[in-house]
């Protein structure tokens, strides 16, 4: 990730200590590397197949299936590959990006889903997964590789559904703020392939999932939104959902028919805890975004750094969260040790304006104003895949002399957080973090140092 330190060339001037930020930040995105993450979790000794903690027997008739979703997708199901090669049967990966436009990763097909609303290559897709998964016996093994974006990347409409009602309701949900857990609350009502659904289809094979988890707290039925995980949601939940955020008129009518109905028991609800379907699961998470803070505390300690964990579950308003992190900063007591401060959650934006951003730059232009003048200061904000939002930036930095140089260009920071605009803001003073798409994604990062 050399692009960070490109990125913060620019403080060089303010006797920022780049290279042990830089080493931070790596550490980070280097604990949530997918095909090592994959590697430690998976092993096959013949006769035995072991995927995560769990044992699996493989029979002479056994078969192995690997399923890749995700923004990680590709370097998972490369990690699979080189773990079980010729042992896989078939499989299928299903990425958002695919730079150097392989068609396969041994016997995997590879595919491209739409992020972040899904698209009929999202459709494609899910069929695709479909089609593999179901008539396996019960000595058969589906191999579950999941990563964040997949509730995008595989879509397969329930039926009296169209793709583009699920594409109205995505795309309403996340710019009225709702958070991932109430967007997928929604969509696994309104989908075949979520809420258990893969595990349904794949009955009676064994599923074992390796997760690289992109929601806070890492409820397995949220991200992804549990494909083969049992859904504590209903279809009134989804209703409240969709009510609250938008006005009712709006809301497609085969997606509220379809919701209605199922609240009265006329469509069958989503896979539950009580069902005997859920012994055939097995989950095991193998990165999160707390685990990566962790990493990036435990190497800032070795820099040198007074470090401090303040929280994995930052949630609020994008634009609060950047005031919440300034004032945590301005109440620092004065030390001559260099100090940094590790804030991961997933914040939400409510869009009013019709700017480009992202949420981790919206983070960062809210904490402009009261980082200003707080001296040896500095705010990063991170989204872990590299794309903050529809930009391709990561996020951004915040100095004290960030709303001066804003002033002296006549840009008002508080205009573009009105037209919620954070991308043009840094882009036109500096300040934007472009890495590039990282091939993974535990949610989003947010350092403060002092030094």
């Amino acid at each position: 990730m050399s692009n960070i330190l490109n990125s913060l060339n620019p403080l060089r001037s303010q006797n920022a200590p780049l290279e042990s930020i830089e080493r931070i930040l790596n550490a980070a995105l280097h604990a949530a590397d997918p095909y090592l993450a994959v590697q430690k979790n998976l092993v096959c000794n013949l006769p035995q197949l072991n995927i995560g903690n769990k044992a699996y027997s493989l029979y002479p008739d056994s078969r192995i299936f690997v399923v890749a979703i995700g923004k990680a997708s590709l370097a998972m199901a490369d990690a699979a590959v080189d773990r079980l090669s010729d042992q896989i049967e078939c499989g299928l990966c299903v990425c958002k990006h695919n730079p150097s436009k392989r068609e396969t990763i041994g016997r995997l097909e590879i595919v491209q889903g739409s992020h972040p609303v899904p698209d009929q290559k999202s459709v494609i897709a899910a069929n695709r997964i479909k089609d593999m998964v179901v008539g396996l016996n019960e000595r058969d093994v589906v191999v579950l590789l999941i990563s964040g974006g997949s509730s995008a990347l595989v879509c397969l409409p329930a039926h009296g559904i169209d793709l583009r009602d699920i594409q109205t309701v995505t795309a309403g949900l996340m710019t009225a703020g709702a958070s991932i857990n109430e967007l997928n609350m929604v969509r696994k009502h309104l989908d075949n392939i979520k809420g258990g659904g893969l595990l349904k289809m794949a009955f009676p094979a064994q599923v074992a999932a390796l997760v690289i988890s992109d929601v806070v707290g890492s409820p397995l039925d949220v991200i992804a939104s549990g494909p083969a995980f049992p859904d504590p949601t209903t279809f009134n939940d989804a209703i409240q959902i969709l009510e609250r955020f938008f006005v009712k008129e709006t809301i497609p009518f085969p997606v509220l028919d379809r919701l209605k109905r199922g609240r009265k028991g006329e469509v069958e609800e989503t896979l539950k805890l009580d069902d005997p379907m859920n012994q055939k699961a097995y989950h095991t998470i193998i990165a999160s975004n707390q685990e990566s803070a962790q990493k990036a505390f435990s190497i800032a300690q070795q820099s040198g750094f007074q470090s401090e964990m303040i929280t994995c579950e930052l949630t609020c308003e994008a634009r609060l969260a950047g005031e919440y992190l300034a004032d945590h900063i301005s109440k620092l007591p004065e030390h001559n040790t260099p100090y940094v401060g590790i804030a991961g959650g997933e914040t939400t934006v409510k869009v009013k304006g019709n700017g480009i951003g992202g949420r981790n730059l919206e983070v960062a232009l809210g904490a402009v104003r009261k980082m200003n003048r707080l001296k040896n200061a500095l705010l990063i904000t991170l989204a872990t895949d590299g794309e903050d939002g529809p930009t391709d930036a990561a996020g951004a930095f915040v100095t004290s002399e960030t709303l001066n140089q804003a002033c002296q260009q006549g840009l008002d920071p508080d205009s573009f957080l009105a037209n919620n605009d954070a991308y043009n803001f840094f882009k036109e003073i500096g300040g934007l973090i472009i890495t590039g798409p990282t091939g993974t994604n535990v949610n989003d990062l947010n350092f403060i140092f002092r030094y």
